[in-house]
């Protein structure tokens, strides 16, 4: 069974959990982010535990050059499960791609409150964090323009605006340079393979936003052709 079907089954709402104890000072505060803001720092303690409630994020991992972006993270997601354990380093960082607020907790009130409802959650909670990150590797070895349709159908999932002629809206704040830290891909290499895909009409770039057409079709053909997704 996966782990987000374990949580499901068990009706495991964290949000809920972390608001659930009675005090008369609230245990968490909401909190705004602009576009490219910092929210945690790679190498560094951090006492805060966040719940997005709007926007998109990216988890990023720095290396010699930049930082790469290992996942995106939008409503209701957390940040800060790799940094549960008391005094311990984030191994990564998030960044607001666009717009973000969220509720903001002290890692240890998240702590004591998960250790009273299921103490071993802390690990299941860390490797979901983790997960979306293996779905970056799963597109390391595809053409690069499949790659990049790849990369903006896992956007559209998450971030993009469905039509009902079937074609799906990608929020104007994804980028060139974006998707390129994401797939690892330099931007004049995106720059070309997404020219190259609107030549196949696959997509539109002009006007903003992006729009892909035909979007479950797509989605389908990636899946059945290297079982992505």
């Amino acid at each position: 069974m996966s782990l987000e079907k374990e949580l499901e089954e068990t009706d495991f709402d964290l949000l809920t959990l972390l608001q659930s104890k009675r005090e008369s000072v609230l245990p968490y505060s909401r909190v705004h982010f602009k576009r490219g803001e910092t929210i945690i720092s790679e190498g560094e303690q951090n006492q805060y535990f966040y719940i997005i409630l709007d926007g998109a994020v990216s988890m990023n991992k720095g290396t010699c050059r930049e930082d790469i972006i290992l996942s995106f993270l939008g409503k209701e997601e957390q940040l800060g499960f790799f940094h549960l354990v008391e005094n311990s380093p984030s191994p990564v960082s998030y960044e607001a791609v666009s717009e973000v607020s969220a509720y903001r907790f002290e890692s240890s009130y998240v702590r004591e409150r998960v250790a009273e409802e299921k103490p071993d959650l802390f690990l299941q909670l860390a490797n979901l964090a983790a997960f979306p990150a293996f779905e970056r590797e799963a597109k390391v070895h595809l053409p690069s323009d499949e790659k990049i349709l790849a990369g903006l159908i896992i956007i559209g999932k998450k971030f993009g605006r469905l039509e009902e002629d079937g074609s799906c809206l990608i929020p104007y704040f994804f980028t060139q340079k974006i998707l390129g830290n994401y797939l690892n891909l330099a931007r004049a290499y995106v720059a070309t393979n997404l020219r190259k895909l609107e030549e196949e009409g696959i997509l539109a770039l002009s006007p903003k936003p992006w729009r892909i057409y035909q979007f479950k079709k797509h989605e389908e053909r990636l899946k059945r052709e290297y079982n992505l997704f």
